[in-house]
């Protein structure tokens, strides 16, 4: 398991502060003394315990494919970087500003999906509930928000940021203790190296300690086929020019690699994760694609163009941007977790 982040010694002390009062915190819940909401309903998380680049929303939308056909499914977030406040529900004319770049990401994707945005998660399920009547709720990041209890918790760790030589924040990356995997019914290693054999998998999971009860599987990026940023319909090769990557995500290097592997000459502009772009950035961006050459087209992630979208981009730069899309691969077991994930929404309404 390699690494991709360094640990500031200097500030570990505000570190240990910000574990206290998290372990404080997980204690209080963990003891009843404050109350999570039970659904009546599956209520699936999928989350991390750490600081963004675990691709929890490839991973929300796999699981949106593998149960929307069978059951109303329904995706809740927070909807991080979003100028609204409280629940909204997204449609046809939502943008990133209104629900954030990842829920739009996934909207666009899955018109007919019920996604939905709100920082009280237990307000928005129940908001939910009011208004679809959903059969199951996928929520997009919140295995921190102990408001709740939902019925499955899948806990996403990063093959390339390994949480047991973590750190809290602000000196690491960890929001809390390397503890809080214990809360987790499935455990998905992802961002792992196509190679992965068995004797490291094994390995990993030892050094977890998993409970008997846990079940860990590893999956890796699949990067589906580009399309141009106006026309998703629309499957196409990208040329074989020069590439400028721009990325507002926590871990570009994967993307960048895959660019490359391809057999592709690229140049990085790498923002800060979910940075909402501007119109200067927009002149930077232009003059720097025009440096690579005329015929220099831009690629960048579909999380990202649901925040470019929303700027007036000049037709002849829409005509260069491609979107590359990412999805999950399962390295080994993925038939075991969608038959977990299913029989776990089946035994839902029999217990019911």
């Amino acid at each position: 398991m390699n690494s991709e982040f360094r640990i500031n010694n200097i500030l570990r002390p505000i570190g240990w502060l910000y574990g206290l009062a998290t372990a404080i915190r997980n204690r209080l819940y963990d003891s009843g003394i404050r109350k999570s909401q039970v659904f009546p309903l599956p209520v699936i998380s999928i989350g991390n315990i750490t600081v963004g680049g675990t691709g929890k929303t490839p991973h929300a939308e796999y699981t949106a494919t593998l149960l929307k056909d069978r059951y109303k499914t329904a995706v809740l977030s927070r909807g991080y970087g979003r100028h609204t406040k409280g629940f909204f529900m997204s449609d046809a004319r939502s943008d990133s500003g209104l629900i954030g770049d990842e829920p739009l990401q996934i909207k666009r994707r899955f018109p007919d999906l019920e996604v939905a945005v709100c920082s009280d998660r237990a307000k928005g399920i129940t908001r939910l509930m009011e208004m679809c009547s959903p059969e199951v709720i996928i929520l997009d990041d919140a295995f921190q928000h102990r408001r709740i209890k939902p019925s499955l918790n899948i806990l996403l760790v990063n093959w390339h940021r390994n949480i047991l030589d973590d750190a809290m924040l602000p000196a690491g990356y960890l929001r809390e203790s390397v503890k809080g995997r214990r809360r987790a019914d499935i455990i998905i290693v992802t961002k792992c190296p196509d190679e992965l054999d068995k004797k490291a998998m094994v390995e990993l999971t030892r050094r977890l300690k998993v409970k008997p009860e846990q079940q860990v599987f590893f999956t890796t990026p699949q990067y589906n086929q580009p399309y141009l940023i106006d026309d998703a319909g629309q499957p196409l090769e990208i040329p074989d020019v020069p590439l400028l990557a721009v990325t507002g995500i926590a871990s570009p290097v994967l993307m960048k690699a895959e660019l490359e592997r391809q057999g592709h000459h690229v140049t990085l502009m790498d923002y800060p994760d979910h940075y909402r772009f501007n119109k200067q950035d927009i002149i930077n961006i232009t003059t720097k694609l025009e440096s690579l050459g005329q015929d220099a087209v831009i690629v960048t992630t579909a999380k990202d163009a649901a925040r470019l979208q929303d700027l007036q981009l000049a037709d002849e730069l829409r005509r260069k941007i491609y979107v590359l899309p990412v999805g999950v691969r399962f390295l080994r077991d993925e038939s075991k977790f969608r038959q977990a994930v299913i029989a776990h929404v089946e035994s839902f309404g029999k217990k019911q």
